[in-house]
């Protein structure tokens, strides 16, 4: 009988644990600040935020509830830029967020310059947010993600393990940038890109499914690009196409939203795709 019980999962209790950090960090509905870490006195910290050992935040920072940093996290730091010598504008971290084991998160270069993260984003260990960056909500970087400044990166989207964006680019919702891949362009909604520079290897099937898009949605998003990167179609004969086919593929709005992000891209979307055939 003993030796059952001995056997049995303990749940855990507080009696359980002898550390204070964990009752804090892990357990408690207060805001926590780990005695090793350095804050800054025009940094702001919304309800239930944790900050873990060995943080430092500078600058102007708000945080937004929920949102927990691990260990070594760094924000607030200058820009990289020969030219900047100090912390400028604001950086704003939403709610929610999951900030790891040695993140940075730059600031801008501009006074009224600002940096942020929207709700609910994931950044895993090493990833690196340079100056000026925005993400929307859910995004997701794995280890050692580096963004470049001023990279926007639209909600849903996420960028495997040592993938890279150069300065300025766009990344569109629901698309996903494979390990070890890079891109100096900006990459379209809803797509899965690898290699370096990136191509296009199908849609993020996988994202789009768990966001529940429907069956027929993901028929026509199928279509317009196979038109755009198997065919080869020019963006004009595109557009002509779907308004021709204006009762079936052509309306449907997520078609529209690739059709649009490329139409207002300022870098350029590449039509390169991947063929396993060339990479074995």
């Amino acid at each position: 009988m003993q030796k059952e019980n001995s056997q049995e999962k303990q749940q855990p209790s507080f009696q359980n644990i002898d550390s204070d950090f964990e009752k804090e960090f892990f357990y408690s509905n207060k805001t926590y600040i780990h005695p090793t870490s350095i804050i800054g006195p025009n940094v702001i910290l919304d309800e239930n935020v944790k900050i873990g050992p060995f943080c430092t935040l500078i600058g102007n920072i708000k945080i937004g509830s929920g949102t927990r940093l691990s260990s070594n996290v760094s924000i607030g730091f200058p820009a990289q830029d020969t030219g900047t010598k100090e912390s400028l504008g604001n950086i704003e971290i939403g709610k929610n967020c999951e900030i790891k084991e040695f993140v940075t998160i730059h600031a801008s270069k501009n006074l009224d310059g600002k940096t942020k993260i929207g709700n609910n984003c994931y950044l895993m260990n090493f990833s690196h947010v340079a100056h000026d960056v925005t993400t929307e909500e859910n995004v997701i970087l794995i280890n050692n993600v580096n963004l470049g400044g001023h990279a926007y990166v639209e909600k849903n989207v996420m960028l495997m393990a040592n993938s890279a964006v150069h300065q300025f680019c766009r990344i569109g919702k629901f698309s996903c940038l494979a390990p070890f891949s890079a891109t100096r362009q900006d990459l379209p909604p809803f797509c899965t890109l690898t290699g370096q520079p990136a191509q296009f290897a199908g849609l993020n099937l996988i994202s789009l499914k768990r966001s529940n898009m429907s069956t027929e949605d993901i028929r026509s998003l199928k279509h317009v690009t196979k038109l755009y990167y198997q065919d080869k179609l020019l963006l004009a004969d595109i557009i002509k196409s779907a308004e021709k086919n204006i009762e079936s593929w052509g309306c449907n709005k997520h078609v529209l939203e690739f059709i649009n992000f490329i139409q207002n891209s300022k870098r350029g979307v590449s039509r390169r795709t991947f063929s396993y055939k060339d990479n074995l």
